[in-house]
């Protein structure tokens, strides 16, 4: 399992018909958290969209074991988990 933060209006119902922008980046040992982009507040959350931040692995987020998952001949690990993600919200 790769871990992700949805983010979206507290009222939302996330019933499969939400578009959805789905980030991750996975590398440099960089770590992604949950946090307000402004323009994404007026211009897509508002509206209905969902935005989703996945925690792939080549970032920082769980350690040095973490990034080097996805290191060189594994790097394909950080395109695979992102690909997880996005069928894990379509499910």
């Amino acid at each position: 399992e790769i871990p992700y933060f949805i983010i979206k209006n507290k009222d939302l119902k996330l019933d499969g018909k939400n578009p959805t922008l789905l980030y991750g980046y996975g590398g440099f040992e960089v770590s992604l958290g949950p946090h307000y982009i402004a323009t994404a507040g007026l211009a897509w959350l508002e509206r209905g969209g969902v935005y989703v931040e996945a925690n792939i692995r080549g970032g920082g987020e769980f350690g040095p074991s973490w990034h080097q998952a996805a290191l060189k001949a594994n790097r394909n690990k950080a395109y695979e988990d992102f690909i997880a993600v996005g069928e894990h919200l379509i499910e």
